[in-house]
């Protein structure tokens, strides 16, 4: 199998943690089946994850004794305080770990699960600390794992756009409940700006504004994109705090309405 770095985001305020817990816990039963060794750094204790699975009717003892799933308190793994390349090397050493344990070729691959935890989304800095654990992740993936970056509706809904933009730019597809994996580019990108700023500005002013601030990108389209933080700026400027604020509320809307699970 292709191997992807992906962001799965769940959306919808029913869409309860049980709910995610099980798409998410039927792909991990699914990896072990199909000779893969599962890296979980997404929930709380061991113990306490385990007996959600068993609540789910999935008991997984069996696979943590034998290797093929390793389970890590997210709170004790992820950090704000955790330099990038330290973090980036402790998922190295828990995949050096599960090599040890087992014997020569035993797994086919690995599979990395992450969910942040909530210490990144205490301010500003330390969403921006995440973004760039993020973007590092993403320079250093060579394809050998699939990795699956889980995060909720509520730790993007305060991100600032540029910082919503950069994360999405650091993964290369949105997976969705039907099983998809839909590519995240540019183009796409500029699809729901364009939507946004129509719902907020309407059809005629919003072509005008995004004319009025392409010039400062040179007309480059992909460079909104590459450089969401001055496109953030640029739009400040030239519709006033307030009206950047609805401009950017509906770009964001249309964003997390396009990339829920």
């Amino acid at each position: 199998m292709g191997h992807s770095h992906s962001i799965y985001v769940f959306g919808s305020e029913e869409f309860r943690a049980d709910q995610w817990r099980l798409g998410i816990y039927e792909k991990i039963k699914h990896y072990i089946s199909h000779g893969y060794a599962v890296v979980y750094v997404a929930e709380e204790e061991e113990a306490d994850t385990i007996q959600h699975f068993s609540n789910l009717g999935m008991p997984i003892e069996d696979h943590v004794q034998a290797g093929s799933l390793t389970i890590v308190n997210r709170d004790v793994f992820y950090s704000p305080f955790i330099p990038c390349n330290v973090l980036l090397e402790q998922w190295n050493k828990l995949f050096a770990n599960i090599k040890k344990k087992g014997a020569s070729g035993t797994y086919r691959g690995f599979v990395a699960i992450g969910m942040p935890a909530d210490s990144f989304f205490m301010s500003e800095l330390d969403t921006q600390q995440l973004v760039k654990y993020e973007c590092a992740a993403a320079e250093n993936y060579d394809g050998s794992i699939e990795a699956m970056c889980l995060y909720s509706s509520e730790m993007i809904r305060p991100m600032h756009l540029g910082h919503l933009i950069l994360l999405l730019n650091a993964h290369q597809n949105t997976a969705h409940r039907n099983g998809e994996l839909r590519q995240w580019n540019s183009r796409r990108a500029l699809i729901l700006i364009k939507r946004g700023f129509d719902a907020a500005l309407g059809n005629n002013v919003s072509g005008m504004v995004l004319s009025m601030i392409l010039r400062d990108f040179g007309m480059n389209e992909d460079a909104l994109i590459s450089h969401p933080d001055q496109f953030e700026k640029k739009l400040q400027i030239i519709l006033g705090e307030s009206g950047a604020d609805i401009a950017i509320d509906c770009i964001k809307d249309e964003i997390k309405k396009d990339i829920v699970y």
